[in-house]
């Protein structure tokens, strides 16, 4: 039950690491302080907090790789570990790529981030 526990952990804490390595190369492209955000924690959430980027692209990028960067983690390490927990964590992982459903924060995310692609276009 304890390794469950922790598989669920790490992929939230996986989640998060792949929303702040993004933003951290948007901030150095957009000649940015390179820590340019914030964690926020409480008893139910934990989320990092940004300012929204000129580009729709990179906030579009940050939102993606969230649910995506423990997928290609826990991938790799299913690959070159065959153990239970490895199994957990590309659960867990399959699991968080719900978080890309436009009702949840990282899926509204992406929508608001399309559409603004969109009516820069026109």
């Amino acid at each position: 039950m304890i390794e469950l526990v922790c598989s669920f952990l790490a992929v939230v804490m996986i989640h998060e690491l792949g929303h702040m390595l993004m933003i951290m190369l948007c901030n150095k492209i957009e000649k940015r302080p390179l820590f340019d955000f914030v964690i926020t924690i409480d008893w139910k959430h934990v989320a990092v907090v940004h300012e929204k980027f000129v580009r729709p692209s990179f906030n579009m990028i940050v939102a993606l790789a969230g649910p995506l960067f423990p997928v290609l983690c826990s991938l790799v390490l299913f690959m070159i570990w065959k153990h239970p927990v490895s199994h957990q964590l590309l659960f867990f992982s399959l699991l968080n790529t719900v978080m890309l459903h436009p009702a949840c924060p990282d899926g509204k995310n992406i929508t608001a981030s399309l559409k603004e692609m969109k009516e820069r276009k026109r």
